[in-house]
């Protein structure tokens, strides 16, 4: 019989998910923590999510991409877990 890869899929939709709905998000948090911390490291991860997020706005791209790197999550996660019963 068959298992449900339920582990995989979960990890595959929080990482669409997060790719779909987090972007920006997390890059106004470190926006945020940047100037209230007085961290000037911070603001580099602002710049990458907001980069990130706005590439992805300007073609279209967010919701395929995001689809695509939770199914490839999806994947590398249940090719380890069959590993690791193997073993």
């Amino acid at each position: 019989m068959t298992r449900i890869p339920i582990k995989a899929i979960l990890w595959g939709i929080a990482v669409a998910l997060f790719l779909r709905f987090g972007l920006e998000p997390t890059g106004w948090l470190f926006y945020q923590a940047s100037f209230a911390l007085n961290v000037d490291a911070l603001y580099l991860g602002y710049q990458g999510f907001r980069g990130g997020y706005y590439l992805l706005q300007q073609g279209a791209l967010l919701t395929p991409v995001s689809i695509v790197a939770g199914m490839v999550v999806a994947l590398l996660v249940q090719w380890r877990l069959s590993r690791k019963e193997k073993s």
